[in-house]
């Protein structure tokens, strides 16, 4: 066994003893090449939560510069770092590049002259998957950090073959992990499908089904506008981020917190029954995702990026049945129609009064929905134990490379 030291980092533990730790600026230095002229001649990168991936200077999912002679040139194998707000964990990113390409200006890269730069590469994967990134400073939480910050950084210094034989070993077990993972993310993927497909089948129009415009069974109103101020009262607040996979959201722990000031109108207030679509948003997927409020006796309102849909007509068709109907393929298919679009950007009152409708008996709507209640249970069900699955195998990946990259675990 081999003998260990404490490296004095409270985040890195102990590390073999004869190992150092130096600052990374031995490594590496931060060069920013604006590519200026030269932009035609270079490809768009971006990174991702997996890495550095090519894309078109057409994308016009997310941020979308009017031009791009501002950007950066990364090169083949150089770290590349997004470090910007990281009161969010989830946004920032470490890659290594496999291309040559341009970058956000906003994001750090560093470089150097080695052939090799995947065992700095897993060990920075390290401090982003252990959240170290986003708990630096003397203050706790830093909003980012910058390249001296970056350059800042304890690294180990150890031999190259040493760095050549962890990077192999962990390439190697990693890509076993990650194809573990997909594989059940692939079939997560098509058990969605399949519960789509399910829905779809059971609510599509039958002859003897009555049909009408949305516009005819219920009334419409678009959310609140704010600017996050911190004011004085608090309410529950439906953003477009509580939607997440959810058909229901009934519980109080579902929704954010919004802080105001003022008056809140009454019509600003969702009630047991309203279903709540997403108007706008950067991810045209998102556009036309609705979700069923049941069981609230607090007050809760929701956003401006939304519009609420009251039923006003439930002696003719149910809630939850039409929330079927809202979640099925046909309905999608309806909406980028009517929208005039492949893939639908913004939603509005007036397209969806106009959207048809159509729906059976309530004695037959009853009998679908708890049909479909019993069938989307068990479909989910599936779901849920691959993504705890899912769950395990990265907590594995992450123990890993902390355990290897710390020496801990002897390869």
């Amino acid at each position: 066994m081999r003998k260990m030291k404490d490296s004095g980092v409270e985040w890195i533990g102990h590390i073999p003893e004869n190992w150092e730790l130096v600052q990374t600026k031995r490594h590496f230095q931060n060069i920013k090449r604006v590519v200026g002229e030269a932009v035609d001649e270079y490809e768009r990168l971006a990174l991702t939560m997996h890495g550095v991936i090519k894309r078109s200077k057409e994308d016009s999912d997310g941020l979308q510069p009017e031009k791009f002679e501002g950007y950066q040139i990364l090169k083949t194998n150089e770290l590349v770092f997004k470090l910007i707000d990281l009161e969010n964990v989830k946004t920032s990113r470490v890659g290594l590049s496999p291309y040559t390409g341009l970058v956000s200006p906003a994001y750090i890269v560093l470089s150097n002259s080695y052939d090799d730069n995947r065992f700095f590469y897993y060990w920075f994967l390290f401090m982003y998957y252990n959240e170290i990134f986003n708990h630096l400073g003397g203050d706790g939480v830093r909003s980012s950090l910058n390249a001296k910050d970056l350059l800042a950084l304890p690294i180990p210094n150890i031999n190259v073959n040493l760095q050549k034989r962890i990077a192999d070993y962990l390439d190697d077990k990693c890509s076993k992990i990650d194809a573990l993972i997909e594989k059940q993310q692939i079939a997560i993927e098509k058990l969605k499908e399949y519960k789509l497909s399910v829905i779809t089948e059971a609510v599509a129009p039958k002859s003897n089904w009555k049909a009408g415009h949305l516009g005819y069974i219920a009334s419409f109103k678009n959310g609140l506008n704010y600017n996050g101020a911190s004011e004085e009262k608090e309410i529950k607040f439906l953003g477009v981020g509580d939607f997440k996979q959810h058909f229901i959201l009934n519980r109080e722990d579902m929704f954010s917190t919004l802080k105001f000031s003022g008056y809140m109108p009454d019509d600003l207030l969702l009630k047991n029954g309203d279903i709540v679509f997403v108007r706008s948003n950067g991810s045209k997927e998102l556009v036309g995702r609705s979700v069923l409020i049941d069981n609230v006796d607090f007050p809760l309102t929701y956003s401006g990026f939304c519009i609420r849909m009251r039923n006003l007509r439930q002696d003719l068709v149910f809630n939850e049945f039409l929330m079927y109907c809202f979640w099925s393929n046909d309905f999608r298919q309806n909406l980028n129609r009517d929208s005039r679009g492949s893939n639908i950007n913004n939603l509005n009152q007036e397209l969806l009064s106009k959207l048809r409708i159509a729906f059976p008996c309530m004695d037959e709507q009853k009998r679908i929905v708890n049909t479909l209640n019993g069938k989307c249970v068990e479909i989910e069900n599936v779901i849920l134990k691959k993504e705890k699955l899912i769950s395990k195998l990265l907590e594995y990946k992450k123990s890993l490379i902390y355990e290897v990259m710390t020496g801990k675990r002897e390869v």
